[in-house]
């Protein structure tokens, strides 16, 4: 068969394959919807609802008792159960003769949750009062909250005030128009109101008609609120007596000048913090970009890393190839570094590691313990320092009578943190010499973190005076700076060495065994663990080791263990265990005048 067919043929299959997937795919869509479809269907219903209206009649009673009528029209598309209407407690003493009404008809207060009842709660900030209802597919109501306020006007000799907001930004859907009209017990002159709208939009209207006020608007935005000062004489309310005889229109008239003064300042320095933020959050990032063109950009790789390597590519002991894997920000020691060093000392026969039956605790399987023993090797040339001091140190401990692996290394004398201090500063040197890293990239991350910082610093007072904008300032120079992490980087030696151990770990990883030299097995074995291969993996590695394998010259496993499973399941109960209980050394060191009441909020459920 020629080429083409071979071509044609696999072309079919694939079309075939793809197909059959897609086919698949569509049962299985069909499949879910038709799920859902049976067991959530209020899931595919369209659910919401809008508050098309608000209208408020408040009438000011002689007493200074004020009657609240507010009438909101709502509009439900799909099934809904209960409105709420939320009163913060402040601004007044008391509120009484509570009712509701939907549609004209009055609801009754029995705390049954049935529709056509409703309840009334409150906790130390809200008063909450929640009605029962049902709805079909698309309905629209109207309901009606009644309630009497008392204290809620601060009454002085001559002026009085009510400081009232009419509609808050705690409602949970913005009502397309609002309307409130306010009454007085007498008739009085157009002059004689004072009327300002604090944090209002313009788009408000107010009107005075006699003893009425009119406050309208429309087309308001989500965190619109309608909030009112109004002063009146205090002669119109004939059977109030007076609760600050401070309180005058003078007064008034100074708060409400300064409090304007006071919202051009913060407009102005608001201004100012969006021009900072316009100008450092550029600067933030043209930093990083700088930084990042000037020192962090990688070098390509000079080798092909798809081949696979089926023995090391370089003699450097694993300890530190375990570094240059990890990247230029993991260089410091730790305790893995510890005990890989171990185990390759003990493959280059300077220790035998002796696995030996464990303690078996109650109701739970017998774990084996590995012990290091001494073979009585002199140090060579070929030794490192700091393997040299670390072959030392562990000789001490086993003759001092510690042999077990996760005990040798651990200790809390000072002479032990000395030696610990001293051994971390070698393996540096080591991990220096060996220029993978390149110098510059690690030092351009602390300069850019310092010449970020003056950025975040200003960000801080950009939001000290613009607020939110600010925050969102705060933020981006705070994740540019964590990007600076991608600034330390391989040199261009270290990139290609990395694609060659890459190779060489994807070997180790996926590789046939029959690929591997079997007489070193052992060198392989010591480089999967400091590369990171799993229990799983390294078992599927040593799956053919047999006990005349040179690998048993520095391992010594249980005896009775003949077949090549078991054997595997060992030597990686070994590497997972024993190079990752080295943790001894690890971590060593040491209602008043000019406050506003009301902002009810609401919604449905």
């Amino acid at each position: 068969m020629g080429r083409n067919d071979c071509k044609r043929k696999r072309t079919r299959e694939h079309v075939f394959q793809d197909r059959f997937i897609k086919q698949r795919l569509i049962f299985l869509l069909f499949f879910f919807f038709f799920f859902f479809c049976c067991c959530f269907p209020s899931l595919l219903m369209a659910r919401d609802f809008q508050i098309h209206a608000i209208s408020i009649q408040a009438e000011i009673t002689p007493d200074a008792t004020i009657r609240y009528v507010e009438d909101r029209q709502y509009r439900f598309e799909g099934e809904y159960s209960q409105v709420f209407y939320t009163l913060p407690l402040k601004g007044f003493d008391s509120v009484k003769n509570i009712r509701v009404r939907q549609n004209g008809r009055a609801l009754i207060n029995d705390n049954s949750e049935q529709p056509g009842t409703f309840k009334v709660e409150r906790n130390q900030h809200e008063l909450r009062i929640t009605w029962f209802i049902e709805t079909g597919d698309t309905s629209e109501h109207i309901y009606t909250i009644q309630y009497d306020l008392e204290d809620a006007i601060v009454i002085g000799p001559e002026t009085s005030e009510w400081f009232w907001i009419f509609m808050s930004d705690r409602l949970a859907r913005t009502p397309e128009t609002f309307k409130a009209r306010i009454t007085v017990p007498h008739r009085m002159d157009e002059a004689d109101w004072h009327v300002w709208l604090r944090e209002t939009p313009d788009h408000v209207r107010k009107r005075i008609e006699g003893r009425v006020l009119y406050l309208e608007g429309d087309g308001f935005k989500r965190s619109d609120q309608v909030l009112a000062r109004i002063l009146f004489p205090s002669h119109v309310l004939g059977e109030a007596a007076v609760t600050d005889h401070r309180f005058g229109l003078d007064r008034v008239m100074e708060e409400e000048a300064e409090w304007v003064e006071t919202q051009k300042r913060e407009r102005q320095l608001y201004l100012l913090g969006v021009g900072l933020f316009a100008v450092l959050a550029p600067a933030s990032l043209l930093l990083f970009i700088w930084f990042y063109r000037r020192y962090g950009r990688r070098f390509e790789s000079e080798v092909l890393s798809e081949k696979l390597l089926f023995s090391p590519p370089t003699d450097h002991p694993p300890a530190i190839i375990r570094k240059l894997m990890l990247g230029p920000l993991n260089t410091e020691p730790d305790k893995l570094a510890l005990g890989i060093t171990i185990f390759d000392l003990s493959r280059r026969g300077y220790f035998r590691i002796v696995e030996k039956k464990g303690e078996k605790k109650f109701l739970s399987t017998e774990t084996p313990e590995y012990h290091l023993e001494k073979t009585g090797k002199k140090p060579d040339q070929t030794l490192r320092d700091w393997e040299l001091s670390l072959l030392e140190k562990v000789n001490i401990r086993i003759d001092e009578g510690v042999t077990r692996m996760d005990k040798v290394l651990e200790w809390s004398s000072k002479t032990a943190r000395q030696w610990w201090k001293a051994w971390r500063k070698l393996f540096r040197s080591e991990i220096k010499r060996q220029n993978w890293f390149d110098p510059l990239a690690q030092k351009a991350l602390y300069f850019h973190l310092a010449a970020q910082l003056p950025l975040l610093l200003g960000m801080i007072g950009v939001t000290i005076i613009a607020g939110k904008i600010g925050a969102a300032g705060i933020i981006l120079v705070a994740i540019l700076m964590m990007l600076s992490l991608a600034l330390p980087k391989r040199t261009q030696q270290g990139v290609n060495l990395h694609a060659n151990w890459t190779a060489y770990r994807k070997a180790l990883k996926n590789g046939p065994n029959k690929s591997f030299d079997q007489q070193d097995i052992g060198r392989h074995f010591v480089y999967a663990i400091a590369l990171g291969l799993t229990k799983k993996q390294l078992e599927k590695r040593l799956a053919n080791v047999t006990e005349e394998s040179p690998l048993f010259l520095w391992i010594v496993p249980l005896s009775g263990i003949h077949r090549a499973a078991g054997i595997a399941s060992g030597l990686s109960t070994l590497a997972s265990s024993g190079t990752s209980s080295f943790s001894g050394i690890s971590g060593v060191g040491g209602a008043s005048a000019g406050s506003a009441g009301g902002g009810s909020g609401g919604g449905a459920g």
